[in-house]
């Protein structure tokens, strides 16, 4: 199990993932695509974190800062805000803007997802924030995680 300490709370999880080609063609066009265990080293600051892919090829390699969002927000709605904010959609249908992000939720809490190739971005990718039931949001980047088994504590 992974630990990330991020002072209010710490995030554990048993894995990242990625999509990798089922052939090895990194081919853009290819459409033949399955997740794997990503390997990843975690570099731990005193409330932040940067993790490094050793396995993967692009973003999915990193660094990912994975850290509280400042300010702290604590309702979904305020975490679909910053995200949509961190990208320019003035002149994007609204159908297009509401179906990039994309709301799970887990035992923990919510998961929150941008997929900024919706939004026209290329090479795009998908930007996650957690929202725990008890803590405030975490910004984990670009990393995926195995949602099913993260896990977040908050500090007493």
């Amino acid at each position: 199990m992974y630990s990330i300490d991020l002072g209010l709370v710490r995030l554990d999880f048993e894995k990242a993932i990625i999509e990798v080609p089922r052939n090895g063609d990194y081919d853009w066009m290819n459409e033949d695509w399955i997740d794997t265990q990503q390997q990843i080293e975690i570099v731990q600051d005193e409330q932040s974190a940067t993790v490094f892919g050793s396995t993967g090829r692009f973003a999915q390699i990193g660094p990912h800062l994975i850290g509280i969002l400042s300010p702290h927000l604590y309702v979904e709605k305020e975490v679909v805000a910053y995200l949509l904010s961190r990208s320019n959609t003035s002149g994007l249908p609204e159908k297009i803007v509401r179906g990039a992000v994309k709301i799970d939720h887990y035992s923990w809490g919510t998961l929150i997802s941008l997929d900024w190739g919706s939004l026209g971005h290329a090479p795009g990718g998908v930007e996650y924030c957690l929202l725990p039931i008890a803590g405030p949001a975490i910004s984990v980047g670009f990393l995926r995680l195995d949602w099913t088994s993260v896990q977040i504590h908050t500090s007493s």
